[in-house]
């Protein structure tokens, strides 16, 4: 009988045991299958923004940029996303920026977007060298191709970065993001071209749709209206009585 009783009890433990595992990988479908769906739906938000001419519509996702981006929950060992965009803004109008100012730049671009080894380039610059590529780079401002040339000099610094350094302080140049690429140039997701000519492509896109909103409207202003309605969560679908 305890022999019995021993069996039927390595029985049940090796049916939890099957239970647990069939449980845990069905869940880890279904968190994938969600992901992929959300990172479907991230740039059909963006592009359907990117067809309106609404302004209200418009000016309704820049409003909520700060509010999506504390609802997000980015953060990185930079900082919150947020917190990070706060400090970002407020380098409009500077004629240069410091080593500190890169390294806060750089930190910005990680959270909002992808991870990837930029950092350890910007930590390991000379304040001096900083200043004098982006003071050369301000100073060409309004062309963007002059002002992306004297950033790109720099070790590990390439169009992308250069162009959220350049939005920092000036709003006719707008950031180059994955958003902005897919919704705006219809860039592919995995094989986006993040050079130069993709980047002006980008800036007279944003130059001629701020133009068409009107008002204050601005090219950085355009790009970031996007990047909110890429963190707009899907609305939940209503239940019955509700």
């Amino acid at each position: 009988a305890e022999e019995i009783a021993s069996n039927k009890a390595r029985l049940l433990q090796r049916e939890a045991a099957t239970g647990f595992a069939q449980l845990s990988n069905f869940l880890n479908h279904a968190r994938k299958r969600a992901r992929s769906l959300l990172h479907f739906l991230i740039p059909k938000m963006a592009a359907t923004l990117w067809a309106s001419e609404d302004e209200a519509v418009w000016e309704s996702h820049l409003d909520a940029i700060e509010q999506r981006m504390r609802a997000s929950g980015k953060t990185t060992k930079y900082g919150s996303l947020k917190a990070l965009h706060k400090k970002w803004t407020n380098l409009q109008g500077q004629s240069e920026l410091s080593k500190d100012d890169l390294v806060l730049v750089v930190g910005y671009k990680l959270t909002r977007g992808k991870m990837r080894p930029l950092m350890r380039f910007a930590e390991a610059m000379h304040d001096n060298e900083v200043r004098k590529a982006s003071k050369a780079a301000i100073a060409a401002i309004p062309d963007a191709r002059k002002a992306c040339d004297a950033l790109t000099a720099l070790t590990g610094i390439g169009v992308a970065t250069a162009s959220v350094c350049l939005a920092a302080v000036d709003d006719r140049l707008p950031v180059m993001s994955d958003e902005a690429l897919e919704a705006v140039l219809g860039e592919p997701e995995h094989s986006k071209k993040y050079d130069l000519d993709s980047y002006e492509r980008l800036l007279e896109a944003c130059a001629a749709k701020a133009k068409k909103l009107g008002g204050l409207w601005t090219p950085r202003a355009v790009e970031e209206a996007l990047f909110s309605a890429s963190l707009e969560q899907p609305a939940a679908k209503r239940k019955r009585g509700d």
